[in-house]
């Protein structure tokens, strides 16, 4: 009698244990892209000149903020004698680490979504219309394209979004987050730096 006891209570401590480690698990993706782009802060803020620090500040800021985007804030931040390599990688971290938040945190958007009458009849309405898109081709170039073209929308944020809708896969939503924001990114720092200039 006591060997069933116990396998039944080794079971239900190993069924705690599991439900521990996915809330955990849910906590950690959640907190680990504010601690990274907290990092990164760090080591900017320690490496820039203090009479840059507040410029840069305010630009990053500003990129969250429309119609502010990459064809703005770059040339802004190189203006401002910001090195490039800094101005490169705070675009393209930010544009992942948002693209991070959205994508591996669905789960939270869609928590939100379906507590809100209004937004989640449009979420089904959303979803019924992105079926038909599923089954295309070339979903992956499209959305890296979408990513490249900088126009309002097409950020690390609504990226995500949009990938996500569509059927794609967290980790390759932000791959393609990452693509399509180094390939514009390095585009607007080389052509203010005049590497294009011999095309005029």
């Amino acid at each position: 009698m006591k060997i069933p006891k116990m396998i039944n209570e080794a079971y239900e401590q190993l069924h705690k244990v599991k439900n521990n480690l996915a809330h955990l698990y849910k906590f950690l993706i959640l907190a680990t892209p504010f601690l990274t782009i907290a990092f990164y802060f760090v080591f900017v803020f320690d490496y820039l000149p203090v009479e840059l620090e507040a410029k840069y500040g305010a630009l990053t800021i500003a990129y969250f903020i429309p119609p502010a985007g990459k064809e703005s804030i770059i040339p802004l931040m190189l203006g401002a004698q910001i090195p490039p390599w800094i101005v490169g990688s705070t675009i393209v971290i930010m544009d992942v680490i948002c693209a991070s938040i959205v994508a591996y945190n669905w789960w939270f958007v869609e928590f939100i979504i379906n507590h809100i009458p209004l937004l989640s009849r449009g979420y089904v309405w959303l979803q019924k219309k992105a079926e038909g898109f599923k089954r295309k081709k070339l979903i992956t170039l499209s959305l890296v394209i979408f990513m490249i073209i900088p126009f309002q929308g097409s950020g690390g944020i609504s990226t995500p979004i949009i990938a996500r809708l569509l059927g794609v896969k967290a980790k390759k939503a932000v791959a393609i987050v990452l693509t399509g924001s180094t390939i514009t990114t390095t585009l607007f720092i080389l052509s203010w730096l005049g590497v294009f200039n011999f095309l005029k």
